[in-house]
C-alpha cells in the first residue's frame, strides 16, 4: 500500500503490528509524558492530514478523559522491500505516542497531591533525595576517616615501662638528646 494514499489508520492496544522484515511491535508504544503510560487508549484512530513532501501529516484521536492529550506522536510503519520504500506492508504501522496532561489534569494533580503520574514523580523525587543524603553521609565518613589516618597520627606517642615508671613520648624512649629549652626532670 502506498502510504500517501492511507487515508485513516485503527490501532489497538495489546496488538502487534503485522511483518515481513523486521519483528512485530505493539501497534501503541507510549514513551511517557506528564501523564505517564497508565491511562494508554484502548483503540486510537489517526487521519492522513496531508502529505509535507516527506512523509504523511497524521492527526490521531482517541477517547481520552478531559484530563489526557497526546503529545509527540509518530507513525512507524515497515517498507514492503527496503526500510524508506513509499509502500508499505497493510497492518505493519504503529503509534508512538507521549501521554501529556492537560491544564484541568495538572490542576487535579496538584490539587490531590496523589493522582496519576504526579504521585509517582512525587515518590521519585522524595527517593532521589534519600540517597542523596546516604551518599553525604558515605562521603563525610570516608573524609573522617582520611582525616583520622593521615593527620590524626601526629601527636606524640607514648611508651610505656621506662626506666622510673612514667610514661614518656616515643621521641624520648629513643635517648635522643632533649629539645632546647627542655628540662629533662619535667615530664
Amino acid at each position: 500500500v502506498l502510504l500517501r494514499e492511507v487515508q485513516a489508520l485503527t490501532l489497538h492496544r495489546g496488538q502487534y503490528t503485522t511483518s515481513r522484515r523486521t519483528a512485530a511491535v505493539p501497534q501503541l508504544q507510549c514513551t511517557g509524558g506528564t501523564a505517564g503510560c497508565s491511562r494508554v487508549p484502548e483503540v486510537v484512530q489517526c487521519y492522513n492530514k496531508g502529505w509535507d513532501g516527506y512523509d504523511v501529516q497524521w492527526q490521531c484521536k482517541a477517547d481520552l478523559e478531559n484530563i489526557y492529550r497526546f503529545g509527540p506522536i509518530e507513525v512507524s510503519c515497515e517498507g514492503y522491500d527496503y526500510p524508506d520504500d513509499p509502500y508499505v506492508l497493510r497492518g505493519s504501522c504503529s503509534l508512538l505516542f507521549r501521554l501529556e496532561l492537560t491544564e484541568e489534569g495538572e490542576r487535579k494533580v496538584k490539587n490531590s497531591g496523589s493522582f496519576g503520574s504526579g504521585y509517582y514523580q512525587s515518590r521519585k523525587d522524595s527517593s532521589d533525595a534519600g540517597s542523596g543524603a546516604i551518599i553525604i553521609i558515605v562521603l563525610l565518613i570516608l573524609a573522617f576517616g582520611v582525616y583520622k589516618f593521615f593527620l590524626g597520627n601526629q601527636q606524640p606517642q607514648q611508651s610505656f615501662g621506662d626506666s622510673d615508671g612514667f610514661p614518656r613520648p616515643s621521641w624520648q624512649s629513643q635517648q635522643a638528646p632533649f629539645p632546647p629549652g627542655f628540662k629533662s626532670s619535667f615530664t
